[in-house]
């Protein structure tokens, strides 16, 4: 299914919103930009000035840890909009914050590993597991030790949106 790009404040703020309110506990802002762009369905900037509006609005508020939550407010808007975009809204960032909460809280381990080839590639390896069984393994072979090592980096602080986006790719979203 084609993702279908959010661009009207409204719908981005509620997509915002309904991410927030699925996961259910405190978020850093970080993880909730995170969360919000990986789907592809808003940029990164429509993100920012959204949130901030969401905030200015009182529909999300930060603790003294600076984790983030929606307010009763922002709870009540997300769970009573409904037409067909807002279902769609809802579905994705249903389906976003619950793939992020059983991710992280599952205990996943990483590996990464990287060898020099002897024509001078770098192969790189990347993978996933769960009390002790494989749920993904992933061999590049690239052309430079840099290249490996910002993909090593990348993977390594963000292994679940890594495997989310690549089930997602891979299944025709």
């Amino acid at each position: 299914m084609a993702v279908i790009p959010l661009t009207e404040s409204g719908d981005i703020k509620l997509y915002i919103l309904c991410i927030m309110k699925n996961v259910g506990y405190p978020l850093e802002y970080s993880d909730i930009n995170d969360l919000a762009l990986y789907e592809g369905v808003i940029s990164n900037m429509d993100f920012i000035e959204a949130f901030e509006e969401l905030e200015k609005d009182g529909l999300v508020k930060s603790d003294e840890h600076g984790m983030y939550t929606v307010t009763e407010d922002g709870a009540f808007i997300a769970g009573t909009l409904k037409n067909e975009l807002s279902g769609y809204i809802h579905d994705k960032g249903m389906r976003s914050a619950l793939q992020y909460i059983s991710f992280r809280k599952s205990n996943v381990k990483k590996e990464i590993e990287t060898t020099e080839n002897e024509d001078g590639t770098v192969t790189l390896i990347l993978g996933l597991s769960k009390s002790g069984k494989e749920l993904m393994k992933l061999s590049l072979t690239l052309d430079t030790q840099y290249q490996a090592q910002k993909m090593a980096v990348a993977f390594s602080e963000n292994p679940e949106l890594v495997y989310i986006r690549l089930i997602s790719l891979l299944g025709g979203e």
